[in-house]
């Protein structure tokens, strides 16, 4: 009880101070964007109209920039806390977890593939399994 009234008054005084992004936060933000932009864009092409999509992408980069300041901000102010929390209580159960992209992953392995080519050229075994 202690602990959350003590929390609570330096709540109430950050609270007080208009939130303001970060230009770190601003571009984090429009990378996420844009991923999740690139991830949709076959279900774009197949159900929504480029006039959907630019009514669309504003909410979703708002909503990450929002979810990205509430992230750092949670411990310094009331709003961040009560916003986030709010938010995680919402996920449902049956939602699967995170994974990174399947673009993502084929780069990642179209690099590999080239780096262990390079080493072999550089090493003299070019060619060679």
């Amino acid at each position: 009880m202690i602990n959350i009234e003590i929390n609570l008054s330096r709540y109430s005084a950050m609270t007080k101070k208009r939130p303001r992004l970060l230009k770190g936060t601003k571009n984090l933000a429009m990378l996420i964007a844009m991923t999740v932009r690139n991830e949709m864009e076959d279900f774009h092409c197949k159900y929504l109209s480029d006039a959907q999509m630019r009514e669309l992408n504003p909410m979703i980069r708002n909503a990450i920039a929002t979810a990205l300041y509430t992230a750092r901000n949670y411990s310094k102010d009331e709003a961040s806390y009560k916003w986030a929390n709010f938010q995680l209580r919402l996920i449902p159960e049956y939602w699967e977890e995170p994974e990174l992209t399947e673009d993502f992953r084929k780069l990642v392995k179209s690099l590999r593939r080239r780096h262990r080519e390079a080493l072999r050229k550089s090493s003299g075994t070019a060619g060679k399994p």
